[in-house]
């Protein structure tokens, strides 16, 4: 398998089953979603706001719509995909619960990655007056500093189970202290 740049790319390509229906909320220049149906033979599809990465999409020869993902996703229906995924976004959502609670809506699992803000380099950096953002659930402007203990509580919260966790750092997987060495970790959640 060929590695990206992003390990939480390669994490997620492994969490996808063969011939998955795929959706990737925030999809990028289509990376992700060209991995998907090149390795695991995924049907694909992405939602992308930014216009020259829609375009990049399509370049691609990727079914992408160009919208922002806060809006809903009421064009789909329920179950319409087995994955639904959002990597590296939720910390600038407005509305993370509502984002969430949609991704399950229309698929089977969500598979979500984010920076940890409980890394200690992070920590170190709020101490000296850095900050740490706001919390998942507050109505406060983004960007939003997400740790591995607020995101657990957030699944709770939002009703969600959490299947299966990988935590990262540098370019490898973590097993001990992760609230403290993971830069990134990544979630499957379902209902």
């Amino acid at each position: 398998m060929p590695k990206s740049e992003r390990l939480d790319f390669d994490t997620i390509v492994g969490f996808v089953t063969e011939g998955a229906r795929v959706l990737d909320m925030g999809c990028g220049d289509g990376t992700l979603l060209e991995r998907l149906a090149r390795e695991k033979k995924a049907s694909v599809r992405g939602v992308e706001l930014s216009e020259d990465n829609v375009r990049a999409c399509i370049g691609r020869g990727l079914s992408v719509r160009h919208g922002n993902i806060e809006e809903g996703l009421a064009d789909y229906r329920d179950g319409a995909f087995d994955f639904v995924i959002l990597s590296q976004t939720l910390a600038y959502l407005d509305a993370p619960a509502r984002v969430v609670k949609e991704m399950l809506r229309v698929g089977g699992a969500a598979i979500i990655s984010f920076d940890n803000a409980g890394h200690w380099r992070r920590r170190c950096r709020a101490l000296r007056g850095g900050g740490m953002g706001q919390s998942l659930l507050s109505g406060e402007p983004r960007e939003r500093a997400i740790t591995i203990p607020q995101f657990n509580r957030f699944t709770r919260e939002i009703g969600a189970r959490v299947r299966q966790t990988v935590y990262l750092t540098g370019q490898s997987p973590i097993h001990r202290l992760r609230r403290l060495r993971a830069t990134a970790a990544v979630y499957v959640i379902s209902k």
